[in-house]
């Protein structure tokens, strides 16, 4: 007996509330949980990169099976899975471009005198320790943020719910920003620390962080490529721009205090970025719909 019209409609918008909360509900308390380990872990394990990792091992152990099954239990088309040589280019493209616009922002600074690069570090000891904390950037918050929010969260969205493009981002980025308020209203709840305070700086930076993302993702159709441009930002801001004290691919000394910084970071990587990316997705739409 076939089902009315109606009644595929009312299933499908059903099941798209169903993948959009579930989804979002995994990610949030897939973070939580790995803070609350990480918090428990810091008191007997003194090595911070250890303490990421177990961090990274919880939030993946419980948002990627989580996620799995909801996509099998309502027949989604694949969105992330699997690695083929197509899906390491998507990769690597989003990698190169973040850290091709890094690069450019530390030129123009340097031109522009508001930094002074003294010295240059390449070494076996960097290598290890960019090519460590990218792995426990890609478990930790890249993989599970792309595939939850990036990706289930706006195919609900997109292709269940059936929302135009515009509304589908905007109540996606919303629910995204919710992730980080969630996570801390949690934390106060359990008598933690708040891992992130949740000021307005804050808030726009995730708010145009995302919007570049999920325009990454449009552009490319695949969720390898934020991933790659999210790993390559964390990367360039905890090694190159802000590295503390970490090893650094360079030393500079800074004319403004935090003024490179913020150019590097927020209007180059994200902003420019972003603006870049808005244009090419526009591009793509005005051939797609002229033929």
């Amino acid at each position: 007996m076939s089902m009315s019209p109606e009644h595929v409609t009312k299933k499908r918008r059903s099941s798209g509330i169903a993948i959009i909360g579930m989804s979002w509900l995994t990610m949030t308390l897939g973070l939580f949980f790995a803070t609350l380990a990480g918090e428990f872990v810091s008191t007997i394990v003194a090595g911070e990169w250890m303490v990421h990792l177990i961090q990274a091992v919880v939030i993946i152990s419980i948002v990627l099976p989580v996620l799995l099954v909801i996509r099998r239990h309502f027949h989604m088309k694949s969105v992330l899975l699997p690695l083929t040589g197509k899906s390491i280019i998507h990769l690597l493209f989003g990698a190169l471009f973040a850290t091709s616009l890094a690069f450019i922002g530390l030129a123009i600074a340097s031109m522009n005198n508001w930094i002074t690069i003294t010295e240059w570090h390449f070494s076996a000891e960097f290598l290890l320790t960019v090519a460590l904390n990218s792995c426990i950037a890609f478990l930790y918050e890249a993989l599970p943020e792309e595939l939850s929010m990036r990706g289930m969260v706006y195919d609900g969205l997109r292709f269940r719910l059936r929302l135009p493009v515009f509304f589908a981002y905007v109540t996606q980025i919303i629910l995204f920003l919710l992730v980080p308020m969630s996570v801390s209203l949690l934390q106060e709840l359990v008598g933690m620390d708040a891992g992130n305070r949740i000021t307005l700086d804050y808030m726009i930076l995730l708010l145009t962080y995302g919007i570049t993302l999920q325009l990454l993702r449009s552009l490319t159709g695949s969720l390898w490529a934020s991933i790659g441009f999210h790993v390559a930002y964390l990367e360039v801001a905890r090694f190159v721009v802000m590295p503390g004290d970490r090893p650094a691919l360079l030393s500079y000394t800074a004319q403004d205090n935090g003024l490179a910084e913020i150019f590097i970071l927020y209007m180059m990587i994200i902003f420019v970025g972003g603006i870049i990316l808005a244009v090419l997705n526009a591009w793509r739409w005005w051939r797609i719909h002229k033929s």
